[in-house]
């Protein structure tokens, strides 16, 4: 079990930060060479079907930040055709802003970012020890949410970004069913 956790922040990290950064902005340059070389299919410890199997294999083909960077900023820029804003899939930031200060989670500027949301699983993950508080942050923030944005980008992208969010998906999925598994075996 210890694995798949690991695995999930792993997951975590690397999705929000593709969604959250720029393909060319520098802190994601040594990602992009990982994901080429595939080194994404050899770490990623679900199950996977045909469809995930295409979905890692697209992520190593067109993991070029240069060539993304146009389709990036389609979709994701201030004026692209899907909202990063966490705001706009019914969550309150300022609710959210709460949550990450009471469990004492890094500053950010703005948390009203997807992203954020995949980056805070992570840290959740890796900093405290709590199924409980993992479920709450799943029910109410992760998977209202991130379920609406993740279907935009799969609707609007058909090629690494769609690809990012039917791997994401798996793995929120995946996470979901182990903390319900977790939960219930408490019980």
């Amino acid at each position: 079990m210890n694995q798949t956790i690991n695995d999930f922040s792993l997951l975590c990290r690397l999705f929000g930060n593709l969604f959250y950064r720029s393909p060319t902005d520098p802190i994601l340059g040594g990602t992009f060479e990982w994901l080429k070389q595939g080194n994404l299919q050899q770490t990623w410890a679900l199950s996977t079907d045909s469809q995930s199997d295409n979905a890692l294999a697209i992520l190593a083909q067109q993991a070029n930040p240069v060539e993304l960077q146009p389709h990036y900023e389609r979709l994701f820029a201030k004026s692209g055709e899907i909202s990063t804003a966490c705001s706009d899939y019914g969550i309150s930031a300022d609710e959210f802003q709460v949550f990450r200060q009471q469990r004492g989670m890094p500053v950010v500027e703005n948390v009203d970012h997807v992203a954020l949301l995949l980056l805070s699983a992570s840290w959740i993950e890796d900093n405290l020890d709590s199924t409980a508080l993992q479920q709450t942050f799943f029910e109410h923030f992760v998977l209202p949410c991130l379920g609406k944005f993740l279907g935009k980008v799969e609707a609007f992208d058909s090629g690494f970004y769609k690809a990012l969010a039917q791997l994401t998906r798996d793995a929120l999925s995946a996470m979901a069913d182990e903390l319900e598994e977790e939960s219930e075996s408490t019980e």
